[in-house]
């Protein structure tokens, strides 16, 4: 049985299903090179039925996340919002209007588009809850027979925040909150306030929080207050999400606290402060949720999902500050893990056979070292063919010299993380080392931190306790005494957001980790993502054009080493 899902909403994405197994998974934004592109995803589409060797014919159903007919409390929010403000109004009416005439109108005509790009089909297809499908993303890979389920986003059709439990390859909801109540919307809101850009920067305010103090927390308390039974209201009236899209925002938010920072202005204390207090709201909230959670299911397993659940900080945290003793998170927590959860919830919906368990993210696509070969001749580039063994104690003697690597192996990670097939990496032993990726390749804000890739057996001795985290959405505190030994992927907070590598999942990059062990005592190595202001890098044409564009001293390709032009 061959089930495509799809999501064009936001990180719009394709996911193809074989009996259950996961063989392929994109984003659309790897292909058309937009971040976080919205709209039919035509490209991530025939990646995977290329990657199956497969015809729209072959497919037997279209699984989607979003039921594009579900508008009345969209509606109903819009028209009352008119009674605080008539800018509310309008911008909420110009944001679903778009809505409509774009992603839903695409939902309505999907046959139509399908057979457009792709010929005609035999295939039905199917709509389904987005926020149902976000649950289903996260435990239907999990390793949990039984186990909670949180999920929390901007919003769905309506819904914001889902309970619900699972148990085999059964979801039953508990409770939902629907909009205006939105903690995702609540931290967008702020993203924008700081002068990021809202639904694609909320990490560079996790980044920031850490150096500020959240002094503004009370009064961000009046904003998101939490009630009984894991309820909570969100004050449109103070802090509106649709006219912070808009860069608008009501006087009793700046009478408190001060004017929004323009884009590109220089970033103060306030500004930090600012976001240490959304954070700090934030994490609140989500403990709020998971104690009731846990009371309701006594269940020491819970499945996190939903953008919201790409706060790693909170995350980390949450791990020990509530009953909760395992806690897994889809890669693709955010919009695009949505396909995922369609096109699994329709396949055991039809079987009721057994799950898929995700133990690595690598289900984008590959390149044959020809095609690489190919590619590097056509840039007039010189390089070298090397063993995986040379390449990999290469790699590590450059990086323990200064070096910087770009690092493209194997297929494409599946989520917004580079973890070891599309990286750029470097020495963590290095304070230098944040400063010299800026300048040199990422051109971006001093404050957001670099990230460690360990080995799973060394990562208790590094953080204090035992624990697999291959997929980098967990911020705990580094061991005080290894923080000196790697400042370059320590943050301002004493904190990193490991990614666990086991010889298993990533034999390759574990053996490169291994081999720098060797040389420097330390199992780790710097890593952050292939790309400069742009997408993940995802084809070998992609990749080379990065490398021209930047200083990075070393491209490797496959097995094919690329030196810089002297």
């Amino acid at each position: 049985m061959l089930i495509l899902g799809i999501n064009n909403m936001h990180d719009a994405a394709a996911v193809l299903v074989c009996d259950g197994k996961v063989i392929a998974a994109a984003e659309e934004e790897r292909f058309n090179r937009k971040k976080h592109t919205t709209g039919f995803p035509a490209n991530a589409i025939r990646y995977c039925l290329k990657e199956a060797g497969i015809s729209i014919k072959d497919v037997d159903y279209i699984s989607v996340g979003w039921k594009y007919w579900v508008m009345k409390t969209r509606l109903w929010q819009a028209l009352r919002s008119v009674i605080y403000s008539p800018k509310a109004l309008k911008a909420k009416a110009q944001r679903g209007l778009g809505q409509m005439r774009h992603e839903w109108f695409e939902l309505f005509r999907l046959r139509y588009l399908i057979e457009k790009n792709f010929g005609k089909g035999k295939f039905k297809i199917y709509y389904f809850d987005h926020h149902l499908c976000h649950a289903i993303s996260a435990f239907f890979v999990s390793p949990f027979e039984r186990a909670a389920i949180l999920t929390i986003d901007g919003a769905g059709e309506e819904v914001t925040t889902m309970f619900a439990i699972g148990e085999g390859t059964k979801v039953k909801v508990l409770k939902t909150i629907k909009l205006p109540h939105s903690l995702g919307q609540f931290y967008a809101s702020i993203t924008s306030f700081l002068g990021f850009k809202i639904q694609c920067d909320e990490y560079k305010v996790m980044g920031l929080a850490a150096y500020g103090e959240p002094i503004y927390a009370d009064f961000f308390r009046k904003v998101i207050k939490p009630l009984p039974q894991g309820e909570f209201r969100y004050n449109i009236k103070i802090l509106d999400y649709h006219l912070a899209r808009k860069r608008i925002f009501l006087p009793t938010l700046t009478k408190v606290i001060g004017h929004p920072r323009h884009p590109g202005e220089a970033i103060s204390q306030r500004h930090a402060n600012v976001a240490a207090s959304a954070q700090r709201i934030l994490e609140e909230i989500l403990f709020h949720f998971a104690n009731y959670l846990y009371q309701k299911t006594k269940i020491k397993k819970l499945c996190l999902a939903g953008g919201v659940a790409l706060n790693s900080v909170a995350n980390g945290k949450l791990l020990f500050h509530s009953p909760f003793e395992h806690i897994f998170i889809q890669p693709a927590a955010s919009d695009a893990g949505t396909a995922l959860g369609a096109a699994l919830y329709l396949y055991h919906s039809l079987t009721g056979r057994g799950r898929y368990l995700m133990k690595d993210v690598y289900l984008g696509p590959a390149f044959s070292s020809k095609f690489c070969e190919r590619v590097l001749k056509n840039f007039n580039l010189t390089y070298e063919l090397l063993t995986e063994d040379e390449i990999c104690q290469r790699a590590a003697h450059a990086l323990t010299s200064g070096k910087l690597i770009f690092w493209f192996q194997g297929r494409m990670e599946w989520g917004p993380r580079a973890l070891g097939n599309r990286s750029l990496l470097a020495d963590p032993r290095k304070k230098e080392m944040k400063e010299i990726i800026n300048k040199r390749v990422k051109h971006r804000e001093e404050f957001r931190p670099f990230a460690p890739s360990i080995l799973e057996e060394a990562f208790e001795e590094y953080f204090g306790f035992k624990g697999s985290f291959p997929f980098m959405l967990f911020t705990f505190p580094v061991n005080p005494k290894k923080q000196d030994l790697i400042p370059a992927v320590v943050h301002v907070d004493g904190t990193a957001r490991p990614q666990t590598v086991s010889k298993e999942t990533n034999p390759l990059y574990w053996q490169l980790i291994k081999y720098f062990e060797k040389i420097t005592g330390i199992p780790l190595i710097l890593n952050t993502s292939f790309n400069v202001q742009e997408p993940i890098v995802c084809t070998p044409e992609d990749a080379v054009k990065t490398f021209l564009r930047t200083k990075v001293d070393h491209l490797i390709l496959n097995n094919f080493w690329v030196n810089r032009f002297k």
